[in-house]
């Protein structure tokens, strides 16, 4: 069983390309190493990241990214998934402009930011969320 884990925090300081090239890249190595796949997507200070790989090694890299003081977390949800979306990303780095091109950015975010109200269940936002990034995957798959 793999595990799935979305989250959106706010950076404290400025991101430029050059920055998230780099935090990508560096992301990518350590993600090898414990079988982490996933990508990472920023929007105006915002991060929305989605990783996915085994319990523990997810559960590790969740806790350094709360330590981690350069972003407030905003909203997450972490679930139990059959198999990987992102099999071959160990981190990729998506454009926000190029969700707005296939567009899923709206739909990620509204099933994504309405997770803990009464617009849908939990179960219904995970459904969602998994159909959006598995049509993401599908969409702007490129080998790492």
């Amino acid at each position: 069983m793999i595990h799935g884990y979305i989250y959106s925090s706010e950076s404290k300081e400025p991101f430029d390309h050059e920055s998230l090239t780099k935090l990508q890249e560096h992301s990518s190595r350590k993600n090898k190493e414990h079988r982490i796949t996933g990508y990472l997507t920023f929007k105006q200070g915002i991060f929305i990241q989605y990783i996915e790989g085994p319990k523990s090694q997810l559960d590790q890299l969740i806790q350094n990214l709360k330590r981690d003081d350069r972003h407030t977390f905003i909203n997450e949800l972490y679930f139990e998934k059959p198999d990987r979306i992102f099999e071959n990303w160990n981190m990729r780095y998506i454009d926000f402009d190029d969700l707005i091109e296939i567009g899923f950015h709206e739909l990620l975010e509204t099933a994504f930011f309405t997770i803990n109200n009464s617009f849908f269940t939990k179960d219904e936002s995970i459904e969602k969320i998994n159909r959006m990034l598995e049509k993401i995957a599908e969409v702007m798959y490129k080998p790492n």
